[in-house]
């Protein structure tokens, strides 16, 4: 019958994961390698699974203790978070401010709004995470984060919602490619050209499907990532085009040529809170500082357009 692992049973086990050997975790523990030992084998008996082969002198994790491995380093990434958050109020008395966002407003928006933010904040300690959206969601749950931006409506009773803006999306193409001499392409225009998208679950692949399988428009090729700037540097390589928002295709905009599309695709961006959390000072002050950025008609697709290399 299983138990549960004790602290020190989980700590040696994650050293030696890290280190490779008991004898390197023992120096990493200031402790010794029969007590490494001891607490490993502990951790075996104590869980009922073999968590390491030796492979040549050298301990391999099993793909139980693969995944148990995985679990444990969450638990003590959120010590280290914790010893973080002190030192932080140590230093200054004013916290960390926590941010979450999604890696392209993170890209393309955040750098200017935290230029403005700390101006006249140089107090204030900064945490931006850029998670996944079911991993955003979990920690505004968590209280994690004070703020989350995104470019998907969180649905659900727990979080306060507030839209920020709303753009369009646009398209991204190499400098060389005949896109380039258009001020704008259409859906039909895609029609045999290599396509280089995002998961059918992202808001600007759904709308994009849609409108192609309304015009009965298909694609030669199809290239799949999950990163908005990925596709901007596949683009930019000729690989294909690629519709993404406008915040990641401005930070491109010298390696790209970047037009209007049509139909209109719609670019929504949301500031998210805990509702059981209501937003601090400092948040209050962040969101008209994130207004007050992306409000601006810096990213209309006429102004981030590029002109077409001689």
């Amino acid at each position: 019958m299983s138990r549960p692992l004790s602290f020190h049973q989980m700590e040696a086990f994650r050293a030696v994961v890290l280190t490779g050997t008991t004898v390197a975790a023992a120096r990493m523990l200031h402790t010794t390698q029969p007590s490494i030992s001891r607490l490993i084998h502990q951790a075996q008996a104590a869980s009922g699974l073999k968590l390491f082969v030796n492979d040549r002198g050298r301990l391999q994790l099993t793909r139980e203790g693969r995944h148990l491995f995985e679990t444990v380093q969450q638990h003590f990434q959120g010590f280290e978070r914790i010893e973080q958050t002190v030192a932080a109020l140590r230093a200054s008395g004013a916290g960390v401010f926590r941010i979450a966002s999604t890696p392209s407003l993170a890209q393309g928006i955040l750098p200017q709004v935290l230029e403005r933010f700390t101006r006249n904040r140089p107090q204030v300690h900064l945490s931006v995470d850029t998670p996944s959206s079911p991993q955003i969601e979990d920690g505004l749950r968590q209280g994690r984060f004070d703020i989350a931006l995104s470019n998907r409506l969180f649905e659900g009773a727990e979080f306060a919602t507030q839209e920020l803006t709303q753009h369009e999306a646009v398209l991204v193409c190499a400098p060389g490619h005949p896109f380039g001499a258009r001020r704008s392409v259409s859906v039909a225009d895609l029609r045999g050209q290599a396509l280089i998208s995002l998961p059918a679950h992202d808001v600007i692949e759904l709308e994009l499907a849609r409108a192609l399988a309304s015009r009965k428009v298909a694609v030669s090729v199809k290239m799949e990532t999950i990163y908005s700037a990925t596709i901007c540097t596949f683009a930019a390589q000729g690989l294909g085009v690629g519709l993404v928002n406008p915040y990641i295709a401005g930070v491109f905009r010298e390696r790209l040529c970047i037009r209007r599309f049509t139909p209109r695709i719609p670019v929504r961006t949301f500031a998210v809170f805990a509702r059981f959390a209501p937003a601090s000072e400092l948040a209050e002050q962040f969101l008209q500082e994130l207004q007050a950025v992306m409000g601006s008609d810096e990213w209309a697709p006429g102004r981030l357009a590029t002109a077409r290399p001689a």
